[in-house]
């Protein structure tokens, strides 16, 4: 009894060190302040483990910024960006925004290939694998080895024989679904493959101790011309053969001068895992415009815990404050800061018409919940939510006045806007329109949320919505 008395006694000092590390050298909003040292404060005996699971640390979001500032090459001159900001001149603040801290301006020789289906999307990717001449680099969260995967990982095994340069990068904690065995089976046969924050207890099938600083990107790049990117990662659950069913995605294919900003975000990723501070990453990126059939104006949209400003949030919330006519939304977890929601409930006061698309059905019980209560603020004010039917909705993506769109990894929550590292591109142009065109056809297989049902729901789901939006910052 005097061990556990004892013990209990160090946990409570732990706990309290957390807390004034938390104070004095977390880089904090004051919400996450509040909410780490409200847990860490009142739960005595296990508020540290929380904190080991899902909080941030100043010491690797200090590591990261080594490799992550970076800047990127311009390849437009500044006359062709002067035209294309004339062109969109109500978006160039966002433009604007976006160049200044991401470095990454607004192009325009690009194509922008859609997908409608989750098949055809992996389809191309295998296509393109063989058909690689020089180099394959591949980016993602997750990353099974099932039947979506292992055809994948089979033709970069043939490739492999053919010299060409192949490096994966795979999360720690989403990427489960890999045996040590295959890992072992692609670096014996030439293939690079590292593991972004690996598990401290790689030997165990429970995931990763940190639930934070995730890389949530996905992002297959060939011979340094063609990218594909959105929010499907690779394997069985994104054609619809998991345990949610039938999955509701969005995939694309980039060519032209955008794959560049994707090569020097690969290659920052790739110089992390590597612990790499040189720059002898030679990515060989050269423009053919002759092959380039579209000129779709593109602008790329990475983020990470380590950058300066949180660059997901400002393009969502530079987006919503400048909407005059609609905002589509549509993602599978709808958990917006108070800024972006307030941004929101202003649009919509403003007679500014808003729709938001998200699950019927939940693939975290919390998350769920949580979805409830963020729209349920909107929802008074006149806000349109249709939960998706057909299957578990997980696109990412939002759209304003039918004129700009962000699609991509990131989602509307705060995991994304301030914890993970992801990828999006915003979208100008009439390539919007077929955006627009997925997400009314996504209308068209979900049910709107009815008020007044929503107004007499049960208490104990008023219960649930509360303790879900408690836990929000690490949702």
């Amino acid at each position: 009894m005097e061990i556990l008395r004892i013990l209990k006694d160090y946990l409570i000092v732990i706990n309290i060190f957390f807390a004034m590390v938390i104070i004095f050298y977390e880089r904090r909003r004051p919400v996450f302040t509040l909410f780490w040292i409200t847990v860490l404060l009142l739960t005595s005996y296990f508020g540290f483990i929380m904190y080991l699971f899902f909080g941030m640390s100043f010491k690797k979001r200090r590591a990261l910024a080594k490799y992550y500032t970076e800047e990127i090459e311009e390849l437009e001159d500044r006359k062709k960006l002067d035209e294309i900001n004339l062109a969109f001149e109500k978006w160039n603040g966002v433009q604007s925004y976006l160049a200044g801290t991401l470095h990454n301006r607004m192009s325009f020789h690009n194509d922008f290939e859609f997908y409608t289906e989750a098949d055809n999307y992996f389809k191309s990717i295998i296509e393109a694998i063989k058909e690689a001449k020089k180099s394959i680099y591949m980016e993602y969260y997750i990353f099974d080895d099932d039947e979506v995967g292992k055809p994948i990982y089979d033709t970069l095994l043939n490739k492999a024989k053919e010299g060409i340069d192949i490096r994966i990068i795979v999360d720690g904690a989403g990427t489960r679904g890999v045996s040590r065995r295959r890992i072992r089976e692609l670096r014996k046969n030439g293939i690079k493959i590292e593991i972004f924050f690996p598990s401290y207890f790689p030997f165990l099938k429970i995931g990763n101790l940190r639930a934070n600083y995730r890389d949530h990107r996905k992002i297959t790049i060939i011979d340094n011309e063609v990218c594909f990117s959105g929010g499907l990662n690779i394997g069985k659950d994104y054609v619809g053969k998991g345990k949610l069913g039938n999955w509701r995605d969005i995939g694309f294919c980039l060519k032209g001068e955008i794959v560049n900003n994707y090569l020097h975000e690969f290659k920052r990723a790739w110089k992390f895992v590597k612990k790499d501070k040189s720059r002898d990453m030679n990515l060989d990126f050269t423009l053919n415009k002759e092959k380039i059939k579209e000129r779709v104006p593109l602008q790329l949209v990475s983020s990470g815990p380590n950058y300066e400003f949180h660059t997901i949030r400002d393009t969502f919330l530079n987006m919503i404050i400048k909407a005059e006519k609609t905002i589509f939304i549509q993602t599978p977890y709808f958990i917006p800061d108070e800024t972006v929601l307030d941004s929101l409930k202003i649009a919509l006061i403003s007679g500014v018409e808003v729709k938001i698309v998200i699950p019927s059905i939940p693939d975290h019980a919390f998350v769920y919940w949580a979805n409830q209560y963020f729209y349920g603020e909107l929802i008074e004010l006149g806000a349109k939510i249709y939960k998706y039917r057909d299957g578990f909705i997980h696109s990412k993506l939002i759209i304003v006045d039918e004129e700009i769109a962000l699609v991509g990894t990131a989602n509307f929550d705060y995991r994304s806007m301030y914890q993970n590292f992801e990828i999006s591109v915003l979208v100008l142009g009439d390539k919007v329109k077929t955006l627009v065109d997925r997400v009314e056809s996504d209308i068209l297989n979900s049910d709107r949320v009815d008020l007044e049902r929503y107004r007499a729901r049960k208490k104990r789901e008023k219960l649930y919505e509360s303790i879900s939006k408690l836990i929000s910052p690490i949702l």
